[in-house]
């Protein structure tokens, strides 16, 4: 079995901001209700093996958001019906990763009131849960009123109390009220200084010997994350990296390379969670200013990947995979005669399952007279499609 040196800190922090990127605009909401658990729970003198728990927790608590629309419903409001809908979806998500699997029930009722949990739920994860709550609610507030001024400050701190004991725990509004009081507090709310607040805490994370199987569970979790932004092609991220691992296993590669290969089309589409619902759905043509939210989302893809020690091989597939020629002009050939194997074989798979058979058809060919493969893949690849997609 092959193993991945990783740092499972910086992992979570890495592919969390795909999360974030789902408020468009207004991204790091994660990262930010991470920062508000941590330091209530500084106040309360947690100690820090508690304190790491709430931070992983804190940032993949909106992993069952993919849609814009809900992002919106999150940050714009301070409670509202359908909000368990989101919980639910994310702890499914989270039950199906080993590294996560202990978040499943801190995630599923991280909109439930305080006073509306039932007495037979464990106390330390209404504790949990309900610092996830308060702390999202004050990020939510902060995104509606600001927090520039000090009368902002007070206007967020006046509706948590008002919502206090009902909503949120009151010993957690009290270390709130507490730790609010000093202004780096809010401070570090802001983009430019967020990132600085965790910067040792990921650096500090312990390397560890990740299994490829358990990795690739924390792919098909972000994958299909993306995948439900487009209720139409609720499986495609996942089409596209058994096609690839396919091809790459025909292909003669390597048991790593053909790993890495289906790591990258699981994950090559992490930037599409920045594009706004409307457009990610739309069937009709893109204007010049949609267009540009498409062609994006590779770069997005390509940030976020390229924070990951030990995941090069994979940024660099990404990345090479949404370079202009070799996305474009699917007629001309020539222009992918230098692209490497590895990069071929993602850009093949995702040509044939967006269902341009023809063109994924002519690069197949091309694949295999440039790096002399055996002929029958061709075919082996073409009946798979048939079958499969």
């Amino acid at each position: 079995m092959m193993l991945y040196q990783l740092n499972l800190r910086e992992l979570t922090y890495a592919l969390s901001e795909a999360l974030d990127y789902v408020g468009i605009d207004d991204i790091l909401h994660g990262k930010r209700v991470a920062y508000i658990a941590c330091e209530i729970g500084k106040q309360l003198g947690w100690r820090q093996s508690k304190l790491d728990k709430v931070m992983l927790m804190a940032m993949l608590h909106d992993c069952g958001v993919s849609s814009t629309d809900v992002h919106h419903a999150i940050v714009s409001q301070l409670d509202w019906e359908d909000s368990y809908v989101h919980c639910a979806k994310g702890a499914s998500l989270l039950e199906e990763v080993p590294q996560y699997s202990d978040f499943v029930d801190v995630i599923a009722f991280h909109h439930t009131h305080w006073e509306a949990f039932s007495s037979h739920i464990d106390e330390e994860i209404k504790l949990y849960a309900n610092l996830i709550y308060l702390s999202d609610r004050i990020d939510a507030l902060r995104s509606q009123f600001g927090a520039h001024l000090h009368h902002e400050k007070e206007t967020i701190r006046a509706i948590i109390q008002q919502h206090t004991p009902s909503m949120f725990s009151p010993q957690l509004y009290d270390a709130f009220k507490e730790a609010s009081q000093m202004e780096f507090f809010w401070y570090y709310l802001e983009s430019s200084a967020l990132p600085y607040y965790f910067k040792d805490w990921v650096d500090q994370g312990d390397i560890q010997a990740v299994p490829f199987d358990s990795l690739k569970k924390i792919a098909l979790m972000f994958a299909g994350i993306v995948d439900a932004k487009e209720s139409i092609h609720k499986e495609r991220t996942l089409h596209v990296a058994s096609l690839a691992r396919y091809i790459a296993h025909f292909a003669g590669l390597s048991l790593r390379d053909q790993e890495s290969i289906e790591l990258s089309a699981l994950l090559h589409d992490l930037g599409k969670l920045r594009i706004p619902d409307d457009i990610a759905t739309k069937t009709a043509p893109l204007n010049d200013v949609e267009s540009s939210h498409l062609r994006r989302q590779g770069f997005d893809a390509q940030i976020i990947l390229g924070q990951i020690k030990g995941f090069e091989t994979i940024k660099k597939i990404v990345a090479m995979h949404y370079t202009p020629s070799h996305t474009k002009a699917y007629s001309r050939l020539s222009a992918h005669t230098s692209m490497p194997l590895d990069v071929f074989i993602l850009t093949i798979a995702t040509t044939f399952e967006r269902g341009q058979r023809e063109e994924a058809s002519a690069l197949l060919a091309q694949m295999v007279e440039t790096y002399q493969l055996e002929k029958s893949l061709e075919a082996k690849v073409e009946a798979y499609c048939s079958i499969s997609l």
